[in-house]
Parts: C-alpha cells; sequence; structure tokens
C-alpha cells in the first residue's frame, strides 16, 4: 500500500481546479470504461492507495522533473543513496483530454502529487 503525500503547491492547484465547473466531471463524474460509479478522481487515489495499475485510458507517462523538484523529494528522505524518483502525468479524461495530474513515484512505495490542471497551467 502506498501513501500520498500532496506537495503544498497542489494542495493550492486542487482548490483552485475544483471551484472550476469544467473540472467536474473529474471529482464528481464517473469513470467510462466499467461498471464503476467512482469519479476519474477517486478512481486514481484508490489505485494509488491499494497499488493497482492505472489503466491506459489515463494516458500515464513519464515527465522530466526539474532540478529543483528532484532535489525537493530528496531532501524529504535524507541521505538514502538508492532512492528512485520517476516524475509521471495521466490524462483523467484520456489521451487527447487536457485534465492532467503531475505525480512522483518513489521506489519506498510513497506517491507524492506534485501538480494538477491543464497543460497551459502546468507547462
Amino acid at each position: 500500500m502506498s501513501k500520498i503525500i500532496p506537495t503544498s503547491r497542489f494542495k493550492k492547484q486542487r482548490k483552485k481546479v475544483k471551484k472550476n465547473p469544467r473540472w467536474h466531471n473529474i471529482f464528481y463524474g464517473e469513470v467510462p470504461f466499467e461498471d464503476d460509479h467512482r469519479s476519474p478522481w477517486q478512481y486514481i487515489i484508490e489505485c494509488f492507495l491499494n497499488d493497482d495499475p492505472i489503466p491506459d485510458y489515463f494516458y500515464e507517462h513519464p515527465i522530466t522533473l526539474t532540478k529543483r523538484q528532484r532535489q525537493e523529494i530528496k531532501n524529504r528522505f535524507g541521505s538514502l543513496t538508492n532512492l528512485d524518483i520517476r516524475g509521471l502525468d495521466l490524462h483523467f479524461d484520456g489521451h487527447n483530454g487536457d485534465h492532467l495530474l503531475l505525480y512522483i513515484r518513489t521506489n519506498k512505495d510513497i506517491i507524492y502529487l506534485a501538480g494538477i490542471g491543464t497543460h497551459s497551467d502546468l507547462f
């Protein structure tokens, strides 16, 4: 079971997007590919918590972390030398969607939620 830790930047961004009506389906809609009544947000969080694979629909793919992001995560772990850090993002609304979640996986079963927003918000 992985532990999820939101960064302060993520918390601010999430608060902002939850107020945006364009994000309503992400937080309150239903995933489109299963007989499941969870929202895409809830579905992804439960996948993280249960270490379940992310379905291809969400188009999970690697991203390059900035030096600052990488250093912030390393600082949280102290002097661990075998720490593996991978930056990833996924699209809540499919491959062509513009509702993104940026997160960082470590080999210590910790997932940092780093950002949430559209491409123009985040990149």
